[in-house]
């Protein structure tokens, strides 16, 4: 009987499932977007009871059309999530996401001294992703604490267990017992009972049998963040960046290695492997906004990346506030040195340029923490044949860009099984023709 594999990643925006055979080759996909969520300024919601739903029709609709008898589903889920729950069990209230500003508040409240603890403890940043934050602000007495991880594992099997990575980033593990930290619980009034039982990315159980007309089992599996990075595992000195919404910069180190200065992040994947990288609020989601305002289309922005026409304009993309590398969520988006010369044109490479500049902001800070000599790229914008050479470029870094689509996917199936699996990139060399550094030192001066 040949077994299948459900590699199930559950983002801020939607939810992909890839079914792999025994080979590990992609033989059917679904993909779900959330439509329940709930946004405003402050507030970023999703809703548990859809993303349920969704997962469960998923998994079952490639059950049944690919005529599985045997399968393992693997879950990934976004981190920093925080769901309440009333002690009937039922769910109190949506899922809090990491662009959820709840908490901010508190980081306000607190001592220098007291936040440099709790980062120097936990490895999670001071800012409101961190749910310690947010439970400072919502947590009501009594109630317990889950995550989208979880709460799925537990619908699932029926055993209430969080992924180590997963409580790794959830600011309320120490780092180094790699237990729940009593000083965060003691600081929030709340017990371990009330949180859920913590495991190693490996951890399977068995699915309730009512679930599937199939053999089922769950690997408990990982974050979106590690599973990027397991992309590239059978490349040596690689970081990865991935380009989404918005954009982060990693890799996996020996240590857990942090700074407060940079408040770069650092979780816990197994023994002596740790995600040390640094999230920005802001990525594609700049050219987005950038469509909407001018009226342009991502078509056009890729012709304008491939053109690189000249400019002098500098652009600040802090569109939603910024967490790295500047950490301030009051930041705003800036246009600067606009002139009569300046065209349409112009100006949306200014854009593009600023978006980049971001990236490469980061991907400075990470090289004075770590070592690496080349990069993985993974986001939508791999799509457009414009920007993986542009930024190549402006990092100076070669790239190396998954032929597979959502290959996160075979990324979590490699970290948990722990096992090199069969990859093919697309590289792309930098290309030193063109300086930016002189457009990159005036981006530096207005940030």
């Amino acid at each position: 009987m040949s077994e299948y594999i459900a590699s199930v990643d559950i983002g801020t925006t939607n939810i992909k499932i890839n079914l792999f055979n025994s080979d590990y080759h992609v033989v059917d996909m679904v993909k779900y977007p959330h439509l329940n969520i709930n946004q405003d300024d402050t507030v970023f919601e999703m809703d548990f009871e859809e993303i349920w739903e969704n997962v469960l029709d998923g998994i079952k609709h490639l059950i049944i059309v690919n005529e599985v008898e045997q399968l393992e589903i693997i879950l990934t889920t976004a981190m920093h999530s925080v769901q309440l729950i009333n002690e009937d069990g039922t769910l109190s209230g949506a899922v809090l996401t990491w662009a959820d500003t709840r908490g901010t508040e508190i980081i306000e409240q607190q001592s220098e001294e007291a936040l440099t603890n709790q980062y120097n403890r936990t490895g999670t940043p001071i800012h409101s992703m961190n749910p310690y934050f947010k439970l400072m602000s919502v947590y009501e007495k009594g109630k317990r604490i889950g995550s989208l991880k979880d709460l799925l594992f537990y619908r699932l099997t029926g055993e209430w267990v969080i992924d180590i990575s997963n409580a790794s980033s959830s600011g309320l593990l120490n780092l180094e017992s790699l237990t729940w930290d009593a000083v965060s619980l003691a600081d929030i009034g709340l017990e371990t009972s009330e949180l859920p039982r913590i495991e190693a990315v490996d951890y399977n159980a068995k699915a309730m049998d009512a679930l599937f007309n199939a053999e089922v089992s769950v690997t408990i599996g990982t974050t979106d963040g590690i599973s990027s990075n397991y992309v590239f595992s059978d490349l040596d000195d690689v970081a990865v960046l991935s380009i989404g919404t918005s954009h982060a910069v990693r890799v996996i180190n020996k240590q857990p290695q942090l700074n407060y200065q940079y408040q770069n992040f650092a979780y816990n994947i197994k023994e002596g492997q740790y995600l040390i990288g640094l999230p920005s609020n802001n990525g594609a989601d700049v050219l987005s906004c950038t469509n909407k305002v001018f009226n342009s289309s991502f078509e056009e922005l890729n012709l304008v990346a491939a053109k690189r026409p000249h400019t002098e304009s500098i652009f600040v993309p802090y569109l939603n506030g910024e967490r790295a590398p500047i950490w301030n969520e009051a930041a705003t988006g800036n246009l600067f040195d606009i002139t009569r010369v300046s065209s349409r044109e112009s100006v949306l490479y200014s854009i593009i340029l600023g978006m980049i500049f971001n990236i490469k902001h980061n991907v400075s800070v990470l090289e004075e923490l770590t070592d690496f000599k080349a990069i993985g790229l993974v986001g939508g914008v791999t799509e457009l044949d414009g920007f993986p050479q542009l930024i190549s470029d402006i990092l100076g870094y070669k790239l190396y860009i998954p032929v597979m689509k959502n290959a996160e996917t075979l990324g979590s199936i490699a970290v948990v099984k722990d096992i090199e699996l069969p990859r093919e990139y697309r590289i792309v060399e930098p290309r030193f023709g063109q300086s930016y550094d002189a457009l990159f030192k005036k981006y530096l001066e207005k940030v």
